[in-house]
């Protein structure tokens, strides 16, 4: 039997390099760790705002002060002017410095269309966060709504014009053990007894709890470039509806999504919603509180909103229904008033009262009812609990209740994204791949049905406020085929 193939020395263009998910969470940690193992790959070029060799920066990142040592990547700074054309030579004359192997997008959704393009044309690898775009001003400008679906086709054809081109993205859901086997649970009794999904629903509470001037600020999930929570907090269990939907298809062949309600910045705040939880932040904050003084674009993000998805046959004969709202303010642990990091731009991760609560619901008709929830604090030991009820007569334990609990369910599931970049890795090396791990990878081809719904949300909450501009009274709805 011959000798494995040696991996190929590969070398990153790391863009977002300076952020906490990549940096400190991530590919930056999952690079180390291949480094340490003696495989052959570089970060030769971080790409960001920030300078990666900011002491202040490097003070908080520990990991990263690491990968500069041992690669001393050139820094791209991208500057807030460039034009499409300027970035594009910029990487191109890095790239001929010292070619790129594989890129990786880990900067701000808004701006992944250029560089995702850039290399997708050029058959560089490509690694993706979520989500794979978002289109400044896309909540309230029908026009840039639509960019999004063009976009996403544009990519999907150069990435199947270079054969053998990798384009993937580490959807930690769709990793997760404990969605995993929810998934399985579904499978098994589609296929064995062809009961098709009929109703499920999604219940997300997340973002940020941010003082009124805050909300003026950009880092992660900010609401700076005209869009929000759809695009920050959203793509990940949109995506588990498709995925869910899709195991369990039955004769639908279509969904009607129906857009009832949203909640923009500015309603948040002219509500005075926001205050008593200032009250209690105002004291606590060395630094004194500063009027708002939001630009129209940041007033008009979407905070929550509430879906419909109605589950459609050939004959648009309804077969079910899902349902999607998202909560960005519903309860808050933050102990910390306006501090003068936020101002220089260093957010404290931890102690901006950001959670991450959902409950989803599916149910296949009469056989199976399968639940899963979570309820924690972002940066805490996330704890999700999986439970199900099957019919008696098709379930040996006579249909009763079971319950499983999946604590530190990130970090302690058996893929993780820090596996699925090294997987990655690996396969742009020319490695045989690790089945368990590229079993749980998600590619671009098969974002295509999340990607459908996505767009259509933005464009039924552009709509929307196009509707409310005219004062018409309006619950937008659109129809998308899921995909053969």
């Amino acid at each position: 039997m011959p000798a494995p193939a040696k991996p190929r020395p590969i070398n990153v263009l790391l863009v977002g390099g300076c952020g906490h998910w990549a940096a400190t969470e991530n590919h930056v940690p999952a690079i180390l760790t291949l480094q340490h193992q003696g495989f052959p790959v570089r970060v030769s070029a971080i790409c960001d705002p920030r300078d990666p060799y900011d002491e202040n920066l490097l003070r908080h990142m520990p990991d990263l002060l690491d990968l500069l040592r041992y690669d001393r990547p050139q820094w791209i700074q991208p500057e807030p002017g460039d034009r499409v054309e300027d970035l594009e030579r910029r990487l191109d004359a890095a790239h001929a410095r010292q070619p790129f192997d594989v890129v990786i997008v880990a900067c701000d959704p808004v701006a992944h269309y250029p560089y995702l393009h850039w290399a997708t044309r050029r058959g560089i690898h490509v690694l993706c966060d979520k989500p794979i775009l978002a289109v400044a001003d896309a909540a309230w400008d029908t026009h840039a709504a639509a960019t999004i679906g063009t976009h996403f086709d544009t990519l999907l054809k150069a990435h199947l014009d270079h054969p053998g081109h990798l384009f993937a993205m580490p959807m930690r859901r769709r990793a997760n053990d404990a969605f995993v086997d929810s998934s399985r649970l579904i499978t098994e009794v589609y296929e064995k007894h062809g009961q098709a999904l009929t109703m499920a629903n999604f219940n997300v509470t997340g973002g940020h709890f941010r003082l009124p001037e805050e909300y003026g600020l950009g880092n992660a999930h900010g609401y700076t470039h005209g869009v929000g929570a759809l695009a920050f907090s959203s793509y990940h269990y949109i995506d588990l509806m498709a995925w869910y939907l899709c195991l369990a298809q039955g004769p639908v062949t279509a969904v009607r999504i129906t857009n009832h309600y949203v909640r923009r910045v500015g309603d948040y705040l002219n509500s005075g919603q926001n205050r008593p939880l200032e009250a209690l932040l105002r004291p606590l904050s060395p630094e004194p509180a500063a009027p708002a003084n939001l630009d129209r674009r940041t007033a008009l993000a979407e905070m929550d909103f509430a879906f419909t998805l109605e589950l459609l046959d050939n004959d648009a004969r309804a077969h079910g229904y899902l349902t999607y709202t998202f909560t960005s303010n519903s309860y808050s642990h933050r102990r910390v008033g306006l501090q003068e990091a936020d101002r220089a731009g260093h957010l404290p991760f931890r102690e901006k009262g950001r959670m991450s609560q959902f409950v989803i619901d599916i149910h296949q008709g009469p056989l199976q009812h399968v639940r899963v929830s979570k309820n924690d604090v972002v940066g805490d030991r996330y704890r999700i609990r999986l439970e199900h009820r099957r019919n008696p007569l098709i379930d040996a334990s006579g249909g009763r209740y079971a319950d499983t609990v999946y604590e530190n369910a990130h970090s302690a599931s058996t893929v993780t994204p820090q596996t699925m970049t090294a997987e990655f890795l690996r396969a742009a090396a020319g490695c045989a791949p690790d089945e368990l791990v590229a079993g749980r990878m998600t590619h671009l081809a098969g974002q295509t049905f999340t990607q459908r719904i996505y767009a259509a949300m933005y464009q039924l909450i552009a709509a929307r406020h196009e509707a409310d501009a005219e004062h018409r009274t309006a619950t937008p709805s659109l129809l998308i085929g899921i995909p053969r």
